[in-house]
């Protein structure tokens, strides 16, 4: 049973995430913001993953439930016998396209190279994409390269958690039965 659960708080705003790999896209999220709801249903589906994320309301809830969502699929890996540990996927949506390449290293690591044209998209500020992907890297102990471009703020971000969720899929899949390290501990 591939499931991880966790609690995080970041800055006193706390954060809730239950994950399970091997499901089927479902997802129910309650993260504050319609349109990052929006965007983890969207990344659960792609990734096959069963998502429950809930976020309380304060200024640091992007991070906190980064945070939480990292942090249970690292419980979820465990020590990540038997994944494939690598993955990456390219997602265009209409105009966008973006490039999301993934290592369950044990070292987080974060670079994200586009840019956005506004500054909200919908109820969400596209400043916290970074700090969210960051909670979400050090909770998972991920390194993640993102690159996007596009015209339209809502297609960018939606094929960058798109592509998130394939990458996930990709490199939590079965493969093998040991550590993918050469040093035999990620």
């Amino acid at each position: 049973m591939r499931k991880g659960e966790a609690n995080a708080e970041f800055r006193g705003c706390k954060a809730m995430a239950r994950l399970d790999l091997d499901g089927s896209g479902k997802a129910e999220i309650c993260s504050g913001m319609g349109f990052l709801d929006h965007m983890l249903n969207a990344m659960a589906c792609t990734g096959w993953l069963n998502l429950e994320a809930k976020a309380e309301s304060g200024f640091y809830k992007a991070e906190a439930l980064g945070s939480a969502i990292g942090q249970a699929l690292d419980r979820a890996l465990a020590d990540r016998s038997g994944i494939r540990r690598y993955g990456s996927a390219s997602v265009p949506m209409d105009e966008a396209l973006s490039d999301v390449a993934l290592d369950f290293s044990g070292r987080p690591y974060l670079i994200l190279a586009g840019d956005f044209g506004g500054e909200r998209i919908g109820d969400f500020e596209v400043q916290l994409m970074r700090p969210f992907l960051e909670a979400l890297c050090v909770g998972a102990r991920l390194t993640l390269h993102v690159r996007f471009y596009g015209e339209n703020d809502h297609h960018k971000m939606e094929s960058i958690f798109k592509a998130l969720g394939f990458a996930i899929r990709q490199a939590t899949s079965r493969e093998g039965s040991g550590v993918p390290s050469t040093k035999g501990v990620i």
